[in-house]
């Protein structure tokens, strides 16, 4: 019947990976597309925690720090505060070239590698987040639905160096 034929016809979406389309039951097509995963909480309003606070290292994230830019922090965490994920991942800055984004574990730099793996948090290495508040300047967090655990302090740009172009 027409409905089963246009039940058929399916799309499969898997989170931060390939998405395959299905042209008939069981077959899969060979076109292939990137696609971003939605979650089902990139509505909410994100929410801050720092319970997870990295207090070791060179992305340590310490107030007392004498890089620590606090008027530039405080101002960003009240910026996003009323702003949901979605809205989050759209915004952009300096003219595009920064954005927040997901990080890759194999994109992370050795001493963030270490770091993870002495707190133990190598299983949410697929939800590192990166909020980029300057085009340097990052905090970067582990994204747990609408949560947002604060675990970094990136001054430089240096848990995740950009390759340049």
């Amino acid at each position: 019947s027409d409905v089963y034929k246009r039940q058929a016809w399916v799309n499969i979406t898997v989170p931060c990976k390939k998405r395959k389309k299905e042209t008939k039951l069981g077959q899969v097509s060979k076109n292939k597309q990137t696609v971003r995963s939605t979650n089902s909480s990139d509505n909410s309003k994100i929410i801050w925690a720092f319970d997870n606070l990295d207090n070791d290292g060179c992305f340590k994230f310490d107030v007392s720090r004498e890089d620590f830019e606090h008027q530039e922090v405080l101002d960003k965490i009240i910026k996003y505060s009323s702003m949901t994920w979605r809205e989050i991942l759209q915004q952009t800055h300096d003219g595009g070239k920064s954005k927040h984004l997901f990080l890759r574990y194999e994109s992370l730099s050795g001493e963030a590698q270490m770091r993870l793996q002495s707190k133990k948090l190598e299983e949410a290495s697929d939800s590192i987040f990166s909020f980029a508040l300057t085009n340097l300047l990052r905090i970067i967090g582990i994204r747990d639905k609408e949560k947002f655990h604060v675990l970094w302090y990136d001054p430089e740009h240096k848990v995740c160096p950009s390759k340049r172009r």
